[in-house]
């Protein structure tokens, strides 16, 4: 009886939360979910993680009461569904709509709020902390490709935060690439990768950068790169 009980209070809690971050939820016809994807260990350098913090930053202030917001995070080929739910607040209301609907509390709309920015602040902090740890950066644009295979991405706004850079190099030394040119082309069938129709928010765009990624396509060899990458900066 004692765990028939302990099954049915878990289950409520889970019911709770879910109703919890579905009651501020626009109509799915108002508004667009915001996906953010989050590759916090390709964020090696301060630069990198000044454009990460000053992109993410600008979406954020887009972020509106009912808007719904998921942040995934990736490490190597795994992703992670962080946050899933919709921005906390109540719809603006004249005061006689206030009296008769009384469905939102702003106080309590306001302390879901803090919840909410606290719990994404520690989301972003964390993925920060990681950057640096060792990474294949293949096995990124893996993760990515796995996520959103068979997803449907006409019906929400994606945005992409990875750096574009392969592990422990320096975007200004064009020899610092050599190592991870080698791995790659050694271990893996560049052919193979695909990845779905997104947009990469604030990658690092020095030109060895940009050339360690041309290079991969192996002179247009059938066996070389196919992927054309879409970016998009926004400071």
């Amino acid at each position: 009886m004692f765990r028939l009980l302990s099954i049915f209070f878990v289950f409520n809690l889970i019911s709770l939360g879910v109703l919890a971050s579905e009651k501020y939820c626009l109509k799915k016809e108002t508004s667009k979910p915001i996906v953010i994807n989050i590759f916090g260990e390709s964020y090696q350098n301060k630069d990198d993680k000044r454009a990460f913090l000053n992109g993410l930053n600008k979406i954020s202030q887009s972020f509106k009461a009912g808007n719904k917001i998921r942040i995934v995070t990736h490490k190597n080929e795994n992703a992670k569904i962080q946050i899933d739910q919709c921005v906390p607040g109540c719809p603006k209301k004249d005061f006689l709509d206030k009296l008769i609907d009384t469905n939102c509390s702003v106080q309590v709309a306001k302390k879901d709020m803090v919840i909410f920015k606290n719990r994404y602040s520690k989301i972003i902090k964390s993925e920060l902390a990681r950057g640096g740890n060792e990474y294949s950066v293949i096995d990124h644009l893996f993760s990515l490709d796995n996520y959103y295979r068979g997803r449907n991405l006409s019906n929400q706004k994606t945005y992409i935060f990875h750096s574009l850079l392969p592990y422990n190099v320096d975007p200004n030394d064009k020899n610092s690439f050599n190592k991870n040119f080698v791995q790659i082309t050694q271990n893996f069938d560049l052919s193979e990768i695909s990845l779905p129709d997104v947009t990469f928010i604030n990658p690092n765009r020095s030109k060895n950068t940009l050339q360690f990624w041309d290079d991969l396509k192996l002179d247009g060899n059938e066996s070389g790169l196919q992927v054309n990458f879409q970016t998009k900066v926004i400071d």
